[in-house]
């Protein structure tokens, strides 16, 4: 029961911050998915209820948008960049190199919940790639070696803020 009610809670203010506005459904979306890491059934009930719009509506948007998550996504959310450019520099290989040292398959969250890796449409660092992005924040240069301490970082669960500054530096 506390659970819901902090979930309520969590909703209102968000939607509250933006006026309560339907308009701004999308941002509400994105601010409560960094909030809670993703959007479950529940939440966009709650989301719809705030703003006084239908369930479909939310639903349809939530769907809609890439970069929102309809399913639990891993403490670290490991995402390819896969454009032409991080392909013809092997980033599929890679992609799959990763998640085989991670025991994860591509789009999915492994059964632990502590990693999640797939691919999007571009990180904007074609120019130093291959390149992902790890909660958000550019990796680039990759190749196995770096993935290799990168798939040790993760399974020691070592938070970004200790990963070496240098998986991050962008040129």
């Amino acid at each position: 029961m506390a659970e819901s009610s902090t979930l309520t809670g969590t909703i209102r203010d968000i939607v509250q911050r933006h006026g309560g506005m339907p308009t701004r459904l999308l941002q509400i979306l994105r601010d409560i998915q960094d909030r809670l890491t993703w959007l479950s059934p529940e939440t966009l009930e709650g989301v719809a209820e705030e703003l006084g719009i239908s369930p479909d509506k939310v639903h349809s948007v939530a769907e809609f948008y890439s970069f929102l998550y309809t399913a639990p996504r891993g403490r670290y959310d490991i995402l390819f960049s896969d454009n032409i450019t991080d392909r013809m520099l092997g980033n599929r290989e890679l992609l799959h190199y990763l998640c085989n040292r991670l025991k994860v398959g591509v789009n999915e969250t492994r059964a632990d919940g502590l990693v999640t890796v797939g691919a999007t449409s571009c990180t904007g660092m074609c120019d130093q790639g291959p390149a992902a992005l790890v909660n958000g924040y550019t990796l680039t240069r990759l190749d196995e070696s770096r993935l290799d301490r990168i798939a040790n970082l993760v399974e020691s669960r070592i938070p970004l803020t200790e990963w070496p500054r240098e998986f991050f530096e962008v040129y």
